[in-house]
């Protein structure tokens, strides 16, 4: 049996440091470019799509704001600061800080690479639904 903590709340140390290697400050650094506004309509659910281009892949963020919404500018300049590591662990890193850094009621993240390899992931928060907005999604 490990002496080791079993979870990041004995250690104090983030989870996905512990998953990736990654050191805590290369993190806090590349996060701290997902600048935010306060939401101009904290109590409506409404669909904000933001694109850019990064780290040889294109994405493109759908997201229903809770508090805060992600400045335009600052996803192109997140994405220009990450490094590719394969787009499916590239496509984690991002909706991991934007669920952290933005805490969206809902993000959905679609990440083409330029050889045609995509991937497409999703989340909400705990018990937030609203399926004629999300119903608008492919039209959006």
């Amino acid at each position: 049996m490990s002496d080791e903590p079993a979870d990041s709340r004995m250690t104090g140390e983030p989870a996905d440091s512990r998953m990736t290697g990654e050191p805590a400050d290369s993190r806090e650094q590349r996060r701290a470019l997902l600048l935010t506004d306060a939401s101009p309509a904290a109590g409506i659910d409404y669909l904000v799509r933001l694109e850019a281009a990064g780290a040889g892949v294109r994405v493109t963020v759908d997201y229903v704001p809770d508090k805060l919404v992600l400045r335009p500018a600052a996803l192109g300049a997140y994405m220009a600061a990450l490094r590719a590591d394969g787009l499916e662990a590239l496509a984690v890193t991002v909706l991991d800080d934007l669920n952290n850094e933005v805490v969206p009621r809902f993000v959905r993240l679609r990440l083409a690479g330029a050889d045609g390899h995509m991937a497409l992931l999703a989340d909400r928060q705990p018990n937030w639904d609203n399926p004629a907005l999300l119903a608008q999604l492919e039209r959006f």
